[in-house]
């Protein structure tokens, strides 16, 4: 049996923006429901439309991608630290359009290219392609922006 008042804090909870199986179980536990009675709560969730890990992707996707500019490698593990399946992440991934994808990442390398101290052309070419990896991006996609960048 689901106690109300707890129920009810977290539809609020999941109101307020979207979440995961992870982050509802986060709070429960904040809210001291034993791990054994916290499944009927998120089926609940689940039916009534609170909670929806597919929902949850595509926002993670789209606002890491958009705002962030993180790569897809920095996505695909934030998502799996949280407990998502590759299954359910992967096509949100594929989705991404590749050209946006490297015009991104070229912005990037373009930005932080100018603050870059370097004592060689070589090493300024290591810390471009670190911070690159740092932020998610694959080395096919960093090595092509390498390339642009010297072009």
């Amino acid at each position: 049996m689901l106690d109300k008042l707890l129920y009810e804090k977290l539809c609020r909870y999941c109101e307020y923006q979207e979440r995961c199986r992870y982050d509802v179980q986060k709070k429960c536990y904040a809210l001291k429901i034993p791990k054994t009675e916290m499944q009927p709560y998120i089926d609940q969730l689940e039916r009534s439309g609170f909670l929806d890990e597919k929902r949850y992707v595509r926002g993670f996707v789209e606002s890491k991608f958009n705002n962030k500019k993180w790569g897809a490698a920095k996505i695909r593990a934030a998502l799996g630290a949280k407990g998502i399946k590759e299954a359910i992440y992967k096509p949100y991934l594929q989705e991404l359009d590749q050209e946006e994808y490297y015009a991104t990442a070229l912005r990037l390398a373009e930005k932080k290219s100018l603050t870059i101290k370097a004592k060689s052309p070589q090493d300024h070419k290591q810390k471009l392609m670190r911070f690159l990896m740092s932020k998610g991006y694959e080395m096919a996609i960093v090595s092509k922006v390498l390339k642009a960048l010297k072009d």
